[in-house]
Parts: structure tokens; sequence; C-alpha cells
């Protein structure tokens, strides 16, 4: 069955460069799976004359929505920008996917949640965002369902692991680490290893259980817990420091507190996503052999 479905079809992917679309390639070559990796310098997603013109050129069996502004603050200074890529961008991609039978999974955010809520979020939770990204990134959804039966939203949160932009991913991989570093204390959410989900994204698009899960390691913390286990398991002599949001003087608002639970995914597909501490603890060793080479 597995063979079966690797020689027929095909997938195209948006956000191809970025951490998560770099992890899914490697995944589909291993599977011997037949796809077209974009990112913006080969198609912009919010060119929907481009962009139809590809797809029905290609016609995908399975179209993967990873172009996002991952900037948080970004989104907040450019909001009409965000609006087109996260919004409009995925009505784009939906209206091709409904129009030539494709499934549509894309990945969104905790950041659709206020973080005024007490217990994890649930993917029944009702969402309320407060800041551009998450506003954006919650319409986009709103395309998705409306125009493609066959979705998949993804909400996902606080990536890390081999080529993710994030702070701590990148001072983790480097050889040489600065003396200190700032780490923030007061945010709460779920960690997520990129491998973690791309495996789990690959279980999703092989089937036919539409609709909203949320995908994350289990276990809550802050950035401050997850440097300070990394610093546990790898031995370095960075000193971490923390610090309170509000210290940053960011642009956008963060919300205090978004774990998400993996519930959906968990009982239609019996697996159980493992903590964020063995995540880490698989990703330094990874980073440390790497570091050794």
């Amino acid at each position: 069955m597995q063979e079966a479905y690797n020689k027929k079809v095909k997938i195209f992917m948006s956000g191809a460069s970025g951490a998560l679309g770099t992890a899914m390639q490697n995944l589909l070559r291993r599977e011997s799976i037949n796809f077209l990796a974009t990112d913006i310098n080969q198609l912009d997603i919010t060119d929907f004359k481009k962009t139809n013109t590809a797809l029905l050129n290609y016609r995908p069996d399975v179209i993967l929505n990873f172009a996002a502004m991952s900037d948080v603050d970004a989104c907040e200074e450019n909001s009409e920008q965000a609006f087109r890529v996260h919004a409009l961008g995925s009505m784009g991609l939906a209206t091709i996917a409904s129009k030539i039978g494709a499934k549509i999974l894309y990945t969104s955010t905790n950041f659709v949640f206020d973080g005024e809520s007490e217990q994890p979020y649930t993917e029944y939770s009702e969402p309320h965002p407060i800041n551009e990204y998450g506003r954006t990134k919650l319409l986009g959804e709103h395309y998705i369902k409306d125009l493609c039966d066959r979705s998949f939203i993804v909400r996902t949160s606080w990536l890390f692991g081999m080529d993710s932009k994030t702070f701590l991913s990148k001072f983790l991989a480097s050889k040489d680490k600065s003396p200190f570093i700032d780490v923030i204390c007061d945010q709460f959410a779920s960690f997520t290893y990129i491998p973690d989900l791309v495996e789990a994204l690959f279980v999703l698009l092989k089937s036919e259980h539409y609709g909203t899960y949320h995908i994350v390691n289990s276990g809550i913390g802050c950035w401050l817990d997850f440097a300070l286990k990394a610093k546990e398991l790898m031995n370095f002599k960075t000193e971490i420091r923390s610090v309170k949001t509000e210290e940053l003087r960011l642009t956008a608002r963060r919300p205090r507190y978004t774990p998400l639970t993996s519930t959906h995914y968990e009982f239609l597909f019996n697996q159980r996503m493992r903590t964020w501490e063995r995540a880490l603890a698989d990703f330094i060793k990874l980073t440390t052999q790497k570091q050794s080479q």
C-alpha cells in the first residue's frame, strides 16, 4: 500500500526553504515521493495568477502551505503584507486545491489564542488572537476550511531544530557560544521538534481524516526552561539570564500562556507525541555530532 501511494502522489510545497520545509523535503526524498518545492523566489503565493497557472500545470495531489511571515514583530509593522501572505495566499491555494481535487495542509500557530486561559488549548478552544501574526494566520485557517473540504489545519508552537531561525536553536547549533544570553521567563507554551512535526504531518496527509489538529511535543515550559535543560544536557558555560517580556519592548504583544494539546492527532492515529525534553536531547545529540565533524 505504501509503495503504491509513493508512486502516484505528487506534492506541492510553498515556503519550502524554511526549517519546516527543508525537513519535509528530506522526508519526501526518503520516502521517494514526487514533489515540487517552491519559495517566494520561485513562486510568490500572493500572486494568484502565477500560482494558479503553476499548480494547474503541475496538478498536485497534496498542497502543503508552509509559506509564512514568521517574524511576529514584522507582521505587526506590516499587517497588510502579513494579510496577503497568510490570508490571501491561503485563499488562493485553497481555491486551487478545491478546483483540482487536491488535499491541502496549512500550518497555523498557538498565537491564534490570547493566552488568558489557565488550561492548555484544545482544537475546540475559541481563538482570540492579540497580534497581527495570530490574526492573519487565523484568517488563513478560515479560508482553508471554507474553500476546501479536503483540508488539514495544523496548529503548532515554538518550533526548534536544525535550520531553525529561532534564537535558541541557532545558539545550541553554534560552536562558539557567547558568555551570556537573555532568555524569556514569563511566556509559557508547547515546544515542537521539527522532525517530530514533519513525521506527524506525513501521517496526516496520507489520511482522509480532515480537520483541525494541534501537533506539539508534550509538556509545557518557557524558553528559560528550555535553555536550562539544554545547559544541563550540553554542559556549556554560557550564563543564562532570565528576562521578562516587557523588558524587551517588542512591537507585537505576546500571549502569556498558550500550550496546546495534541488530542485529535493522538486519538485518531493512536500516536503519542513524546516530551519536548526527549526531543531536545535528540536535537542536542545531532548538533553535537555536527559540531565535531
